[in-house]
């Protein structure tokens, strides 16, 4: 069997199997489902179980995770309460993820799924036999907040039923036996809406007392397709290469006015996107423009114009021209 047909098939068999798994709640017809879809709470672990299940597959296969999911169904079916099904879904993603129950929760947690520039940590403070304390802080740009939370144990996870200060904001985190920390969130209808702009608390999370994650370059990042181009973007910007790094808090594809068949991608910080902000365009044959508007530490702003055909600004193409003219009137 060639490696392409058997991912087609791996693929075709996850897709079939999460849409016999997830509840389609716009064809929910028995009570167990239509009680599902009208709870958000139900509706999130249906939802998360899925996820679970398929990220199971891939690690033991289909036929050990249908196994144990075929036991759980049959347990979920004999539920006729909210309270019932919420912990038969517990109980579910707890056997489907093989939750490691003999975790050390101790330590600084980081978030390895961030984006640049983003970042969340979680302390556990107070260890107890049915309760933990969780400490939070959790950022995205300039955009940040802590929070704290009382969770409980269940099926060897923990179960935030709601962190303090927020919206509805429910959390699982499930402990791995390869030593990670997998956190989930009702993101859709709790946290997100309790959330600064851009933050979130899903993710992976490592053990470690700094954040453990690789240094961001342009290339690690995908702004560069290749280490040659990047290379040469650091040959020309210098000592202000970090400097575009640390902007690409979030970053786009915008049009080539110019129309000259160049890449070009805009990027900015949350919570500063009208002061700190960077775009950068380049072409197949290795030409390159880019600027990067900041803070004058006088007040004001300031920018900073790279090519590789000089750097005359009165040579911009129309294409950062365009963007310049979005932050500063000359």
């Amino acid at each position: 069997m060639s490696r392409r047909f058997f991912n087609i098939l791996l693929f075709l068999t996850l897709l079939f199997s999460s849409s016999a798994m997830a509840v389609n709640c716009q064809r929910a017809v028995t009570p167990l489902e239509n009680t599902i879809c009208n709870n958000d709470n139900l509706h999130w672990l249906d939802g998360t179980l899925s996820v679970v299940y398929n990220q199971a597959i891939l690690k033991e296969g289909i036929e050990d995770i249908n196994k144990k999911y075929y036991e759980w169904e049959k347990l979920l079916e004999k539920c006729t309460s909210d309270t019932c099904i919420e912990r038969a879904y517990y109980a579910g993603i707890s056997s489907l993820s093989d939750t490691n129950r003999d975790f050390k929760w101790e330590g600084k947690w980081w978030n390895m799924r961030a984006p640049n520039m983003s970042g969340g940590v979680i302390q556990f403070s107070r260890n107890a036999q049915w309760s933990v304390t969780l400490d939070i802080r959790a950022w995205a740009g300039l955009n940040k907040d802590e929070f704290t939370a009382e969770a409980r144990r269940m099926y060897g996870m923990l179960v935030v039923e709601k962190v303090v200060d927020t919206s509805n904001c429910k959390l699982m985190l499930i402990p791995k036996h390869d030593g990670s920390l997998q956190v989930y969130s009702n993101a859709d209808w709790g946290c997100r809406l309790s959330m600064p702009t851009g933050v979130f608390l899903d993710g992976a999370y490592k053990l470690s007392e700094t954040d453990p994650r690789p240094k961001a370059t342009l290339l690690s990042l995908g702004i560069f397709p290749d280490s040659v181009m990047d290379d040469k973007f650091r040959s020309l910007v210098g000592e202000d290469y970090q400097n575009f790094v640390n902007s690409a808090n979030v970053y786009i594809y915008q049009n080539d006015i110019d129309n000259i068949g160049a890449r070009v991608l805009s990027m900015w910080v949350l919570g500063a996107a009208n002061s700190r902000t960077a775009i950068i365009m380049y072409t197949p044959k290795g030409e390159i423009w880019a600027g990067r508007i900041s803070p004058m530490k006088g007040g004001g702003l300031e920018l900073h114009y790279f090519s590789t055909d000089g750097s005359d600004p009165r040579k911009m193409p129309r294409t950062l021209v365009a963007w310049k003219l979005r932050f500063l009137d000359k």
